[in-house]
């Protein structure tokens, strides 16, 4: 067990902030207690409702599984495999992964012969791009929380509809899980474990979404699940793409991880004073590479 998960699993993660008292929880399916009670149940009664609402719908037609090859979506994967070997499994390259990830990816599309897609954003489009576009509209920009879907837009989930749509997908299985951020808990008070969203069109299911970042890794360690290496390579407890700026900590994270592409986005995207890099070879790579 690597130095990262063992730290992973000493305390469970909090929300980043309190849930406000005023938040409008009328049209909510459950309450927050409810759901806080449900992340609280034992974990054999939580993975049995799992392996249930899996075997309810692995083999439904017209479904597939959404998977980041991170820890979440690697036991969803694992568990949606023992039901169907031959579920459609999609990855959403948004031309900004890190690169363990990629290859990852492939070592375990390859090792557990899946039936896998690899979806990409349409030509010209990327992170780059977008953001270009955003400073030059003047439109709301992500910064430190998500304040619009315009990357992750076209990135993410115009290639996924396109790809959905012409197979003909209707049903989608992801890792995601509450005690994550504070808008995944407030996605399972909203939703639960499994809904019809009327604007994607899409039925979606979260089989772990009450289990814990510890039991996720407990889980992983028993059955000797393989961990995609950028955890421990950068020390982090979410994986994503390596650029997004849309959480709280992303300044602070990209600094250690990449300080040249931080320093680029501070002064191109961000339109930063505080960015301390005047010489602009420093920086002039990822100029040249997205000009």
């Amino acid at each position: 067990m690597n130095e990262l998960s063992l730290s992973a699993q000493s305390k469970e993660p909090s929300l980043r902030k309190p849930i406000p008292a005023n938040y409008d929880t009328s049209k909510y399916k459950y309450s927050f207690s409810e759901v806080r009670a449900e992340i609280a149940k034992p974990f054999e009664e939580k993975l049995k409702r799992t392996k249930q609402l899996i075997k309810m719908f692995a083999n439904a037609p017209n479904v597939c599984l959404s998977c980041s090859f991170g820890k979440d979506s690697m036991v969803v994967l694992h568990l949606a495999l023992q039901e169907n070997p031959k579920i459609p499994v999609n990855f959403n390259n948004t031309l900004c992964e890190f690169p363990e990830t990629i290859e990852f990816e492939e070592q375990v599309v390859e090792s557990w012969d899946l039936n896998f897609a690899e979806l990409r954003p349409a030509k010209g489009v990327n992170f780059f791009s977008i953001n270009r576009r955003i400073v030059a509209e003047g439109l709301n920009r992500d910064d430190g929380k998500k304040h619009t879907d315009i990357c992750c837009d076209g990135l993410k989930k115009r290639p996924f509809k396109l790809w959905r749509n012409r197979l003909g997908i209707t049903k989608s299985f992801t890792g995601i899980t509450a005690s994550e951020s504070r808008n995944r808990f407030v996605t399972a008070c909203m939703k639960g474990m499994d809904y019809y969203t009327f604007r994607d069109g899409l039925y979606k299911i979260h089989p772990i979404l009450y289990w814990t970042e510890k039991e996720v890794w407990d889980f992983t360690h028993d059955l000797n699940l393989p961990v995609n290496p950028t955890y421990a390579k950068y020390r982090l407890k979410r994986i994503g793409c390596m650029w997004c700026m849309s959480y709280k900590n992303w300044r602070k994270q990209m600094a250690r991880i990449n300080n040249k592409m931080y320093c680029y986005i501070l002064k191109n995207f961000c339109q930063d004073k505080q960015w301390r890099i005047s010489d602009p070879t420093y920086y002039e790579s990822f100029q040249e590479a997205y000009a």
